[in-house]
């Protein structure tokens, strides 16, 4: 039985299920994850209208299907705080880990809602 844990990455355009266009980015990123009530550091690897692809330390307490609050930093920035207000609510769709980290797909909740409420 195949998880969301073991789901096969797309390794080519015809496998690709995504509708946007996805833009190669590395943007700092913080993550809030409420279960454990703690924040955690990581990097943008791709963005897209209604998700992204992070790179997270390997301890970073995750599961697919949990919400969690996202701020995504500017590039050129040096701030590492990370205002509540600033955040945006996304769902962790899956997870892979390797040796040295933890890659996530997110989708971000406020662009579903309101691709939803446009349909």
């Amino acid at each position: 039985m195949l998880t969301l844990l073991d789901r096969p990455r797309p390794s080519s355009p015809s496998n690709e299920r995504r509708r946007g266009l996805r833009i190669k980015q590395s943007r700092p990123v913080k993550i809030y994850e409420p279960q454990s009530s703690r924040y955690f550091p990581g990097q943008t690897a791709d963005i897209s209208a209604t998700g992204l692809r992070l790179t997270l330390p390997l301890s970073t307490p995750l599961i697919p299907g949990n919400v969690l609050s996202l701020h995504i930093g500017s590039p050129h920035s040096t701030s590492t705080l990370a205002s509540r207000r600033q955040m945006l609510e996304a769902k962790v769709i899956w997870m892979h880990r390797d040796r040295s980290e933890l890659v996530v797909g997110l989708e971000l909740l406020s662009t579903a809602a309101i691709q939803s409420s446009a349909a």
